[in-house]
């Protein structure tokens, strides 16, 4: 029997069954029966299997609804199935299966590389869901109306812990464990310190006897910068960390590095502020992109000037973003602690592979 003859409740189950959408639209197309099939049902077939390829498709509604009007707690009714909103679902989708993509190899390093792995389809769905709440949070408070002198204010906490409330600690974990990735890929791929360019460019380039980046005396002359505003300008908000990184770089052929590792804390907290797409886009122009067909890492060569891509990419974005760090951690601790748990205890689950999106006892499959 061929599978043209089977009833068409039958192919529509067919259709309905795909993992993604390429695969769907590549069944549509094999012969005019199935288009056609497709054709009349094309809205829900899709957007089930944006579900099962991108999903949880209710948060990435929430990332892509988000405006100022309403405050980001409050879900808003759910959107009409269209081609318009699906688009722009692929497109935080996308960029969700991407850190999808880099979380092995920035969860398991060193010691703990030989037990790196591919993630099974419960954890792709919980980094996902992670990824958009992560993305919401920023949308709404990681903004230019949020600046370091409100971040402390007991209603403005209140304000930002509405929206972490109603998820349970076990997803509070996972976004967690990718915010300590985002950390990680800001720390040692986007903003390494001075002494970490030089160390990988001493064992890429081991005669090389050149110094490539001169960290003797920043220290200092961070010291007597700070030194100076503060003694002399009592007004004047904290050096800016980014600033100085940036200055210091150009005066002393720092062309990669965002200075010492002090420095480069700050630096990291500043940029931690970034939503995953933008993080996404710098990791990318920094270190390589995803191939779409295997989803493997293409890694660039050595990119010059990648560092002034990442200033030029921050200046863009308004004075507020220096000397400001992100809120994530420290609102999630607030309503952990409004709990009665501990958030230390939290966090050493999820650093000791205990809690978050993968643990040491899943394994690999689903």
């Amino acid at each position: 029997m061929h599978i043209t003859d089977l009833a068409n409740e039958l192919l529509l189950h067919i259709f309905q069954s795909s993992n993604d959408i390429s695969s769907l639209l590549a069944l549509s197309s094999t012969c005019k029966h199935f288009h056609s099939i497709f054709t009349s049902h094309r809205l829900p077939t899709l957007y089930q299997a944006a579900e099962a390829q991108y999903g949880p498709l209710s948060d990435a509604i929430r990332v892509v609804t988000h405006n100022e009007s309403q405050l980001a707690h409050i879900p808003r009714p759910a959107p009409p199935q269209s081609l318009a909103l699906l688009k722009r679902l692929i497109e935080v989708g996308r960029v969700a299966n991407q850190w999808v993509a880099v979380y092995p190899s920035q969860k398991w390093r060193g010691e703990d590389s030989a037990s790196r792995r591919l993630l099974n389809g419960v954890e792709c769905y919980k980094l996902r869901r992670a990824c958009y709440r992560m993305w919401l949070y920023t949308l709404a408070f990681h903004t230019s109306r949020h600046d370091c002198t409100t971040r402390l204010h007991p209603q403005a906490i209140r304000t930002r812990a509405m929206l972490i409330r109603p998820w349970p600690s076990d997803q509070l974990a996972e976004m967690l464990d990718l915010h300590a990735i985002f950390r990680q890929v800001l720390h040692s791929q986007i903003c390494p310190s001075n002494g970490t360019v030089l160390r990988r460019h001493r064992q890429r380039y081991p005669d090389d006897h050149l110094p490539l980046v001169i960290t003797t005396g920043f220290a200092k002359a961070r010291d007597e910068c700070a030194g100076f505003q503060q003694g002399y300008f009592h007004s004047t908000p904290h050096v800016s960390r980014l600033s100085m990184a940036k200055s210091y770089g150009h005066r002393h052929g720092a062309v990669e590095g965002w200075g010492d590792e002090i420095t480069q804390y700050y630096v990291v907290e500043d940029m931690l502020k970034l939503d995953p797409g933008q993080l996404m886009h710098l990791f990318e122009c920094v270190v390589g992109h995803v191939s779409p067909t295997t989803g493997v890492f293409v890694h660039h060569d050595h990119l010059r000037g990648s560092k002034g891509m990442v200033e030029q990419f921050v200046a863009g974005l308004g004075d507020w973003f220096e000397n400001n760090g992100e809120t994530l951690v420290e609102t999630v601790g607030a309503v952990v602690r409004d709990r009665g748990d501990s958030m230390t205890a939290l966090q050493e689950l999820v650093e000791d592979g205990c809690d978050g999106i993968a643990t040491w006892g899943d394994g690999g499959t689903d």
